[in-house]
């Protein structure tokens, strides 16, 4: 009961407290998950999460100076690790848990999302369990991977696939903490 009123407090309230401070301790303490130095986590991001206070059966890692954009599910029931330099656009869906469709009682599995450092999600991308997005690759907006993307690929389409490839010199730190968001 405890842990479906903290989940309430989480999605509903605190993610639209307009102060990163605020939001992100309460993410740390509360939720567990573990921020990285200068990451931004922007309003109105959706979590779940199986135990609070860093109880969860897996844990949920955001890299150093990685932005998780507005409007983000972030589902760490199974495992979230998201690196250093990750930019995730406006709405993106990690999901961690599926349910079986063959099991007689709808049961579920949980499995790991794994994002490299440098990677960049587009908007309305759906990422789905036990999915590593490797170093560098980029998801194109509205793309749903199922499969594993390659260091430094770029991917598209519904399910995504191989559609280019992106520079392999990537030197760039992201910093991006507006005061109200």
């Amino acid at each position: 009961m405890i842990a479906k009123l903290l989940a309430y407090w989480t999605n509903h309230i605190i993610c639209h407290i307009p102060f990163y401070a605020i939001r992100h301790a309460w993410y740390r303490h509360v939720v567990g998950v573990r921020l990285g130095r200068d990451a931004s986590v922007l309003m109105g991001c959706f979590w779940y999460f199986y135990r609070p206070f860093g109880r969860n059966p897996q844990p949920m890692i955001v890299g150093d100076h990685t932005i998780i954009n507005r409007r983000c599910t972030l589902d760490g029931r199974g495992g979230l690790r998201i690196g250093n330099n990750v930019s995730l656009s406006p709405e993106v869906m990690l999901i961690t848990s599926n349910h079986l469709k063959d099991a007689p009682d709808f049961g579920v599995e949980d499995k790991p999302i794994v994002i490299e450092d440098h990677a960049w999600v587009g908007s309305r991308a759906t990422i789905l369990p036990g999915v590593t997005i490797g170093k560098g690759a980029v998801v194109a907006a509205g793309a749903v991977v199922t499969k594993d993307v390659p260091a430094y690929a770029v991917v598209g389409g519904v399910p995504a696939k191989v559609i280019g490839e992106r520079a392999r010199d990537l030197r760039y730190d992201l910093s991006f903490q507006p005061w109200f968001e």
